[in-house]
């Protein structure tokens, strides 16, 4: 992957277990092979026009070296005397953080850094070893380094850490204290310069806004039930030149909340559906269908296992966990890392970007049999349009999206806008989308382009379109146009009973790769927010995301369109017999 220069052996030993992870010579989840060939990738491309940024192996090492000078404080390592010793996933990590620099400037290049990984893999240690770098040898003038979590006792778990590891004797027979000038006190640590203090901040202290953070450190964001610590921490870090805001946490139950929140976003980013180069992300987890009982499965969530967690005390747990449901939900959070109360991911995102395909062009498709599903809103959420081309058991789609102009020009939406650049977003003057515009798309797609004003759409084809469905939602009027111009409609409500089977039928095309889109971004974006939820107490699934900001009106609107394609057995070729039972349908929806 990457030569190391013989004076960085610690940050050879992060690479090497990327390479391994990669190589599939240790055991690794889908997530975090994601991450290293994201760091295989961003190698390729270092250094460019595109990518102005270069792995600074003297910089990284300067980090790594620095924490394996800390002395142990507790267990066995601590009575033998010994310093820190970088696993193969800590080196990896710390490596991330510190070598990779702006090529112009040498700014470090990652300002926000979001880790998941099990119990007791020697995250809070490492924490307050960061904190420490950051607060005494680290260069940066008055920095302000924050132990921040959601109670004062969390808050504390890595600043005491750093308290004591800065006045442990190290092998050298001195302190840290003494060897970089820190005052260690109750409450804080200070160091040479009289502007710079590391010390804990909870979620009910009242002075959180204000501050100037050059490190903000969240251990354990899962137990955040407020969002207060993480928004004022990350607003605060536009006053320093490379700040980081780092949290390391295990699953949790919560997924209305930040920490969700910020995987979901560390998801996007390592499945290419969102970019952003100054965000880095790291998730140990068992993936799903893994056996968790499985000793390997274990490896994946736990990097840390057989050196700082021992197999026997997993294979204590694991028996436990057998005992009652109750414990096995906190074997399942602790141990394997795994949400346990979420909906699931949907959409395979990896088979969707597979079956992508660039060049297609509707045109191609002139005169084909289509459905179309409609989505629609005006004000928050998107319209969505979603044309869709069987051939055989495979379904060609091409959507098109809308958004009032003022949601496309907000702060927050920029990768909106630029998309609205590109001619990906559609949208009309004002806060409320005008409908006019979709129906005008409909008319034209059905051979209609005389019905639809002044709404002009460029390179369209004329499709065979058999259906549109469409939920009744702000579409009584335009659905008895299309109606009466002759396009055959059906109202479908976007309740579990209806998208229920159609929605079965999108999961299985996309994990098939018989989901075959036009590598629309905007649509790719939709996928990946949406989550799959279940009726309580039934058996009807139906989608649904995180946030109000998961915008997933487009694979509603494919739900809807694949709605008559999931209810006409593939059998019945006779056309009076499909026209019947549409009207069955009909009646049913």
């Amino acid at each position: 992957m990457l030569d190391c220069p013989d004076f960085a052996p610690i940050t050879a030993r992060g690479i090497e277990w990327a390479e391994d992870v990669l190589s599939s010579k240790i055991p690794a989840c889908k997530r975090v092979k994601q991450a290293c060939k994201r760091f295989k990738d961003d190698l390729k491309r270092a250094g460019t026009d595109q990518f102005p940024y270069v792995f600074d192996f003297e910089a990284s090492e300067h980090m790594c070296a620095f924490l394996e000078t800390l002395p142990h404080i507790e267990g066995a390592w601590a009575a033998r005397g010994e310093t820190f010793e970088l696993i193969g996933w800590q080196a990896f990590l710390i490596c991330q953080i510190g070598g990779w620099r702006h090529m112009v400037t040498g700014l470090r290049r990652f300002r926000t850094a979001y880790i998941e990984v099990a119990r007791k893999n020697g995250k809070s240690t490492l924490l307050a070893g960061v904190g420490l770098y950051f607060l005494s040898v680290d260069g940066e003038p008055g920095a302000k380094v924050y132990s921040a979590a959601a109670s004062s006792d969390q808050a504390r778990e890595v600043f005491d850490r750093a308290r004591v590891i800065a006045q442990a004797e190290m092998p050298s027979g001195s302190t840290l204290e003494d060897e970089v000038e820190l005052s260690v006190e109750q409450h804080k640590i200070k160091s040479a310069d009289p502007a710079a203090v590391f010390r804990p901040v909870a979620s009910q202290t009242k002075s959180k806004d204000g501050k100037n953070p050059h490190c903000a450190i969240i251990d354990e964001l899962h137990e955040h039930e407020k969002r207060d610590v993480w928004d004022s921490m990350e607003s605060a870090l536009g006053a320093r030149e490379h700040p980081l805001l780092i949290a390391i946490t295990t699953a949790g139950y919560n997924t209305a909340g930040v920490c969700f929140e910020q995987r979901r976003m560390v998801e996007r980013i390592l499945d290419g559906v969102l970019s952003n180069d100054m965000y880095f992300g790291l998730i140990f987890e068992a993936d799903e269908g893994d056996e968790p009982g499985d000793p390997e499965t274990w490896a994946k969530a736990n990097p840390s296992l057989g050196k700082a967690k021992r197999l026997d005390y997993m294979e204590g747990e694991w028996a436990k966990a057998q005992a009652t449901p109750a414990r096995m939900g906190e074997f399942l959070r602790k141990h394997l890392d795994i949400w346990t109360s979420v909906g699931a991911a949907a959409l395979d995102m990896d088979m969707w970007r597979d079956a992508e395909d660039e060049t297609l062009r509707l045109r191609d498709f002139t005169g084909r049999k289509a459905y179309i599903g409609v989505d629609l809103a005006t004000r928050e959420d998107f319209a969505s349009v979603m044309a869709i081309i069987p051939d055989g058991d495979r379904f060609f789609n091409f959507s098109w999206h809308f958004w009032p102009e003022n949601k496309v020009q907000a702060p927050g939406n920029e990768h909106v806008w630029a998309w609205a650049q590109e001619g990906l977003v559609f949208h009309t003057p004002g806060a409320e989308l005008n409908l006019n515009y979709v129906e005008a798309l409909v008319f034209q797609l059905a051979g209609m382009p005389e019905l639809a004003g002044d709404w002009v759409f460029k390179d369209l084809a004329k499709l065979d379109v058999q259906m549109v469905t469409y939920d009744p939602t702000y579409a009584a009027q335009m659905a008895a146009n299309w109606e009466g111009a002759g396009i055959d409609v059906v109202e479908l409500r976007q309740r579990a009973t209806n998208m229920h089977v159609p929605f079965e039928k999108l999961i299985s095309a996309v994990e098939d790769k018989r989901w075959i889109t036009d590598g629309n971004p905007v649509l790719r974006w939709m996928a990946a927010n949406t989550l799959m939820k279940k009726v309580q107490g039934g058996d009807f699934i139906y989608p649904a995301k995180l946030v109000p900001e998961d915008k997933i009106d487009g694979i509603s609107a494919a739900i809807t369109g694949l709605w008559p394609l999931s209810q006409v057995e593939e059998v019945d070729e006779s056309a009076a017999n499909r026209d019947s039972y549409f009207k069955r349908l009909m009646e049913q929806a």
